[in-house]
């Protein structure tokens, strides 16, 4: 496995803080290998494999701080990382609280690595695919997209003594059908390989497509949607961004600012963060080497809390919840293992009671920074959108934009599925999204 031995980054870490004498240290590292094997019209054009690590390094001494990064472990540039980031301490302006790093906790027993992921290779996936591909032909369809499979490690050693390393793989499918001017998406997102079905994923992208052909236009106006859970995971990812992070909380451009303990959803919502959940991209611990546990944003539709990472909880008095990303990420601690609660209801008994209005498979280019204290955003349909009438699909419809507040939305929501599905969390390493489907009355489509 090409991501880095915890001996190695123990070993070199230790010698770093051990050098670094007046200084608090930490250094965090994500190392991994990544193959790429992707496709266009039903045609491979490419396959890759890169490997790369990000090593950051932060020293505090009596509250400066300093951050620097490199992508190796050699000595001679980890010591050169510490005296930049020594550097940049000596001369920053002092915090205004008390500033320490995480202090020796147990971790919880995650398997987060398979080996499936790693040995799967470009000739073995390439050949399931192809398969795909000559079903297509028959139906006229073309495929395109990609597969990416990764193995590396999380590693954090500060002088506290905490010593943490995690290993993990992942692997994410996404194939678009297309005909006609019509397509269709299915993806699917695992820690392991052999849970991904890589025909289940291409027939689905096909008959996706083979619906959504020959769209009509539809007016704008309010209509009740139905959200399949890949439009649902994309407004969940914004919500993350834009109002679960104690960093927007405390500016008070978060949705949820001053509003804790308040009615901000429907009562059948619930939304939290869990890295430990093995339904999830699940690890045992932050970037700061403290422990992952379940965080409620929202439950039962009252608002409940957001993450916090050792550096903010200090400055505002409470305690982390284990949400550290990277400590260059300007945007504070964010969920990254966000999860929303399904339902009892299935995705047959969802349409009928649907009965009037519009079936969403996906969302694109959606934008939440319109009103993040409203939550108000707009994107666009994607991928297939249908218009519902007596619980039966009657045609496809051309892309529409929706804006809408997705909080008011969300106390509009009547039924979620019984089966959530996990999607990649975008930006994050080693983070997801778990959504299920939504039935909303009353979704704003504006054009």
């Amino acid at each position: 496995m090409s991501n880095l031995p915890q001996e190695k980054i123990i070993k070199a870490a230790r010698a770093v803080i051990k050098a670094g004498k007046g200084f608090e240290t930490e250094v965090s590292a994500h190392a991994y290998s990544a193959r790429v094997l992707r496709f266009a019209g039903s045609v491979f054009h490419q396959g890759a494999s890169h490997s790369d690590s990000d090593v950051y390094v932060r020293a505090i001494s009596k509250r400066k701080v300093g951050v620097a990064m490199c992508n190796s472990l050699s000595a001679a540039l980890l010591k050169h990382c510490f005296e930049k980031a020594a550097g940049i301490a000596r001369h920053v302006k002092a915090e205004p609280f008390g500033l320490t790093l995480a202090r020796p906790r147990a971790y919880a027993d995650i398997n987060s690595y398979f080996k499936a992921t790693e040995r799967i290779s470009p000739r073995q996936a390439a050949s399931v695919l192809s398969k795909g591909f000559k079903k297509a032909a028959r139906l006229g369809v073309l495929l395109s997209g990609a597969l990416i499979t990764k193995s590396g490690a999380l590693s954090v050693v500060n002088s506290n003594g905490v010593e943490a390393h995690h290993p993990y793989t992942s692997a994410h499918l996404s194939v678009v059908g297309t005909k006609d001017g019509a397509s269709g998406i299915s993806t699917a997102f695992s820690k392991d390989m052999s849970d991904i079905d890589i025909s289940a994923v291409t027939g689905d992208s096909v008959r996706a497509c083979l619906l959504a052909r020959s769209p009509k236009d539809l007016r704008p106006g309010v209509y009740r949607a139905l959200l399949w859970p890949q439009a649902v995971s994309e407004l969940l990812y914004w919500l993350a961004y834009i109002g679960f992070g104690s960093k927007n909380f405390h500016e008070g451009t978060s949705f949820l600012s001053g509003r804790l303990g308040e009615k901000v959803t429907g009562d059948n919502v619930t939304i939290y963060d869990d890295g430990l959940n093995p339904c999830g991209m699940s690890v045992p611990f932050d970037m700061e080497g403290v422990p992952k546990k379940k965080t409620v944003l929202i439950e039962n539709g009252t608002a409940k809390g957001v993450v916090y990472d050792n550096f903010t909880a200090g400055s505002f008095g409470v305690k982390t919840t284990g949400n550290a990303s990277f400590p260059e990420d300007a945007e504070g601690p964010l969920p990254s293992h966000v999860f929303m609660e399904g339902g009892l209801a299935s995705a047959d008994e969802m349409v009928r009671a649907l009965d009037t209005g519009i079936i969403v498979k996906s969302f694109h280019y959606v934008n939440g920074l319109l009103s993040p204290r409203n939550s108000l955003m707009t994107g666009m349909t994607r991928h297939g959108a249908f218009y519902v009438k007596n619980g039966r699909v009657k045609y496809p419809v051309n892309p529409l934009r929706f804006t809408d507040s997705i909080l008011s939305a969300f106390s509009r929501i009547e039924l979620a599925s019984r089966e959530t599905k996990l999607f990649q969390n975008h930006d994050f390493p080693l983070s997801s999204i778990s959504a299920p489907a939504v039935l909303i009355d009353g979704f704003s489509f504006t054009g």
